[in-house]
């Protein structure tokens, strides 16, 4: 006599079943889009970080804190930091 919303609409199990599919693929989405967002981030501050270190390394020599040599050699490891 009385008909449920899933037998009108030809649903069940099989409906459930997709139901539960598609939501693991909107939470995987939703997910990797954070690990993404999270990963270009902290790439951004990685580089931000050496940036301003090269910034710092400039001054430093400028005001002749340091010579030509400590200059290039630390230099040299900022740039080799900055390719890893």
């Amino acid at each position: 006599m009385w008909n449920n919303g899933a037998e009108c609409l030809g649903g069940g199990f099989p409906m459930m079943m997709f139901g539960g599919i598609f939501m693991l693929i909107f939470w995987g989405l939703v997910i990797w889009l954070i690990v993404l967002a999270i990963r270009k981030l902290s790439s951004g501050s990685k580089s931000n970080q050496i940036d301003n270190a090269v910034n710092l390394l400039r001054q430093r020599y400028s005001r002749g804190e340091i010579d030509t040599e400590e200059y290039r050699k630390r230099l040299n490891e900022l740039r080799e930091t900055n390719e890893i």
